[in-house]
């Protein structure tokens, strides 16, 4: 059967820790997790060896250490990332027409249009990742299929440093036997009340003797995500837009609904950005939430400062009310994003000079020292404190 239509998904495999690993190559086959120090700080990605003693993202620092206490914690390196990612999409667009980056370190490619150039998906998956490799030395793993989700699920199937194409006419039984979590729509809680009724395996959905109990659950979304279960996907892939911003998202391990958490996350991005911002004497005039729900339906909200800013106590309020007002209620997330937009050199007299001199210390003693050192008494305090 020919491709009606070919989509590739690559994912790089634990990126800010398998960057880290590429700048320090002393570091490889070690425990290495990127995160914040105990006991407020968070994991934000976790290399192989140390997932295989429970290390994971979005997990406490402190319950990292006390999994492995070898653990070699490191402070997040934005500029290193972003380096990475450039390199990345220099490597994509010049391989392919039609891009779409849905995080720093995950893209889709339609390469339909590509089937006389590369007729072997397979040669072609290969092509990506030796490509990836010799650039930025990092290993990325591919699925390809004729839509979107079962590209991506056929990614996470071939994880670590995989490859594995779903032909057309297979995605139904290739998906079949996949537990019904890999299947966008179904968070933690849905996948729970599916278990609890019987069922185990995305095939299941299919199975006529379960209407009664799925009708209920989904409602007019039993369709969609029946389709899904079948591998009928029409999401196109949609090119990235350039934007005058800098920004950084994660995806969870596990989807999670609760504000404090989702509020760690944006608030150690913030610093992050912030600083970058100040070293490139920059200022933010308007801040941007985003979030990918259990669906991976990715919802956006923008808020202008009321002046452009580069320092994060005085941006946290209006990022906080941000994610406030985009999160709804029962709703479970597994990406949560944040950008800083429409920047501008940052004007003279933005801080006086008193300030401006602590500052300017505080981040020359982070530069040398990482970032647990020291924070910002505004941002990285809990709210109960």
């Amino acid at each position: 059967m020919g491709w009606p239509r070919q989509i590739f998904f690559g994912d790089v495999d634990a990126m800010f820790a398998s960057a880290a690993i590429v700048k320090a190559p002393e570091l490889a086959g070690k425990p290495v997790a990127v995160g914040g120090q105990a006991p407020r700080g968070i994991i934000a990605a976790a290399s192989y060896a140390a997932r295989a003693f429970g290390v994971r993202s979005a997990m406490p620092t402190a319950t990292a250490i006390r999994l492995c206490p070898e653990l070699v914690l490191l402070q997040p390196d934005r500029p290193l990332y972003r380096q990475m990612h450039e390199r990345m999409q220099g490597v994509t667009a010049r391989l392919f027409p039609t891009v779409e980056w849905s995080s720093i370190d995950e893209f889709y490619v339609d390469t339909t249009d590509l089937h006389r150039v590369y007729p072997d998906p397979a040669s072609l998956g290969r092509t990506i990742k030796q490509a990836i490799f010799d650039e930025t030395g990092l290993c990325c793993t591919v699925g390809a299929s004729t839509g979107k989700v079962t590209a991506k699920i056929a990614a996470d199937a071939a994880k670590p440093d995989g490859l594995l194409i779903i032909p057309p006419g297979s995605e139904a039984a290739f998906l079949a036997d996949r537990p019904l979590r890999a299947l966008p729509g179904i968070g933690p809680k849905t996948g729970e009340r599916l278990h609890t009724i019987g069922l185990r395996t995305i095939a299941d959905l299919l199975d006529p003797r379960w209407e009664t109990s799925l009708r209920p659950l989904f409602g007019q979304r039993l369709h969609w995500v029946r389709e899904l279960a079948q591998g009928i996907d029409h999401d196109p892939v949609v090119p990235d837009r350039e934007s005058k911003s800098m920004s950084h998202e994660t995806t969870f391990e596990r989807d999670t609904g609760d504000p404090a958490s989702l509020e760690r996350v944006l608030r150690g991005f913030l610093t992050a950005l912030a600083r970058e911002l100040r070293q490139e004497s920059l200022a933010a005039g308007s801040v941007t939430v985003k979030l990918k729900d259990a669906r991976f339906a990715v919802t956006t909200k923008q808020r202008r400062f009321s002046r452009p800013l580069n320092y994060d106590p005085d941006m946290w309020p209006t990022v906080r009310m941000t994610l406030q007002d985009l999160m709804k209620p029962g709703a479970l997330y597994r990406l949560a994003g944040l950008a800083v937009t429409s920047l501008t050199p940052a004007p003279s007299g933005l801080f006086d000079g008193r300030r401006s001199k602590a500052i300017e210390a505080m981040d020359a003693i982070i530069a040398r020292h990482g970032s647990g050192v020291m924070g910002l008494g505004g941002v990285s305090r809990t709210d109960d404190e």
